[in-house]
């Protein structure tokens, strides 16, 4: 009898099935994303059916959850404890729409953590070889013998014990874990910060679970798919490039656009504190400043939609930097996903402010960070033109984005626009994928474009030429 009810026990102990799973997809009410993030709840919905015959928890963040900086995770913490107190679940699943997901494999993956004590999460490890800006430049030496420190790749998808979620919640709201940080900048790699804490307090290190993949395998039970074309790429001609740039520059970077994507496009124009006739550059009357650009950056917006006024056939404007690295034909692609001309559309890669303090995360807001590239809708361009700036070098990526959540127009993001160089991102994630852009020029500019992007616009030039 005593054994009988020890294998009971067993085994009640070490069941494990979607009761005890909560998905929750980080999605965007943009319409092409979420309806990336359908066709994922729908997908899961199949697979949990044809395996248990019963329907899971399947959350769309933009549906269900839409809260302000839901994709930094934190904010999600509450909603989702709350609402499921007292179930099944132990375990919540977080995915991008466009996670691919095997339901049998990753419970098998949830089933082997869930027998683990001290295995609060999982997920498919990042990690930096060295400090780099878009992590703040931190780096954790004290975890150097144990591996370094480690992030979850978000687009692989990653999982966490509800106990887990739980823990953080009520050390945030106590005071005992700190939100400290003013940016959000990468989600994964700040979320992994907050569950580790520092080295005299140290929380669960993600768990490296090498069955959420970075590229599809038969042992996957996720990997990251490959972004969407919706139809042909748009046609070059229908965007304006308006790239800001400064005299002192005239002669490098902007010369460096010219020898690279600048060759590939019909409507560039280059705006600086002077006219040189020699790019040729555009005077906006706005002199240089340092830092921030908020100034020259809405004389510009201002200045393109008064130009496209004349110009019926354009329904892009894309804002770069005078050392933004652009793919065209990849941008062209992308574009074909999204609603251009009068629509509300601001694309490109997101970041946040004030999510991160417990005083400022109901006034948080997002952001398009402007090294990457910003894409504008000419409605969102008309809606956005009589933004005002705080001061001649306010930040003029954080101005644009806190205007358009007060006039509730939603930014989008897309993980293939990036800040920086490519070495600053994991070699795993960023080789993987087909990035339209980067920023800061490395020591080669002309050698990083062609190793990334000239094939590609190469071709898109010549097709079009051959079409003629």
């Amino acid at each position: 009898m005593f054994l009988l009810v020890l294998f009971m026990f067993v085994d009640f102990v070490t069941c494990f099935d979607s009761r005890n799973v909560v998905f929750t997809i980080v999605s965007q009410a943009e319409p092409y994303h979420a309806s990336v993030a359908t066709r994922l709840k729908q997908d899961i919905d199949h697979q949990v059916f044809e395996l248990e015959g019963r329907r899971p928890i399947v959350h769309t963040t933009h549906e269900d959850f839409p809260v302000g900086g839901a994709w930094t995770i934190i904010p999600l913490l509450r909603p989702l404890t709350e609402k499921h107190r007292g179930s099944d679940v132990r375990w919540v699943v977080f995915l991008e729409p466009h996670t691919a997901v095997r339901c049998g494999k990753l419970f098998e993956a949830l089933t082997a953590a869930d027998s683990q004590k001290d295995t609060m999460w999982i997920g498919y490890p990042l990690s930096d070889e060295e400090p780099t800006i878009i992590h703040h430049f931190t780096f954790y030496e004290e975890l150097q013998d144990d591996g370094g420190f480690v992030y979850p790749n978000f687009a692989s998808g990653f999982a966490m014990r509800i106990t887990l979620m739980n823990k953080l919640l009520n050390e945030i709201e106590s005071g005992d874990r700190k939100l400290e940080a003013d940016f959000s900048i990468d989600a994964a790699f700040e979320l992994a910060q907050l569950v580790y804490g520092d080295a005299s307090r140290r929380g669960p290190l993600l768990t490296p679970d090498l069955r959420f993949c970075v590229v599809s395998a038969d042992n996957c039970a996720t990997y990251p798919r490959p972004f969407d074309l919706c139809g042909s790429a748009i046609a070059e001609e229908t965007i304006l490039f308006a790239v800001k740039t400064w005299s002192g520059f005239h002669a490098t970077r902007a010369n460096v656009v010219k020898k690279t994507w600048g060759k590939h496009v019909t409507n560039l124009y280059f705006f600086s504190d002077k006219a040189d006739a020699s790019i040729p550059t555009i005077d906006i009357g706005v002199p240089n400043t340092k830092t921030g650009h908020c100034a020259k950056t809405m004389a510009i917006l201002n200045r393109v939609v008064d130009m496209i006024e004349d110009m019926p056939n354009i329904q892009w404007i894309f804002l770069a930097d005078d050392d933004t690295i652009l793919g065209v034909q990849r941008l062209c692609e992308v574009l074909s996903c999204y609603r251009g001309g009068a629509a509300l559309t601001l694309l490109g890669e997101r970041y946040g402010y004030g999510y991160g303090k417990r005083e400022t995360a109901a006034k948080g807001y997002d952001y398009i960070t402007g090294g990457g590239g910003t894409v504008i809708s000419v409605g969102a361009a008309r809606a956005l033109r009589t933004c005002v700036c705080a001061a001649l070098s306010a930040p003029d990526d954080m101005t644009l984005g806190a205007c358009a959540k007060r006039r509730n127009i939603s930014l989008t993001h897309s993980p293939l626009f990036h800040q920086a160089r490519p070495q600053e991102y994991s070699r795993e994630v960023v080789s993987r994928a087909r990035p339209v852009s980067f920023h800061r020029h490395a020591a080669d500019p002309l050698r990083l474009y062609a190793a990334w992007f000239l094939h590609d616009d190469r071709a898109r030039t010549h097709q079009a030429r051959d079409e003629l």
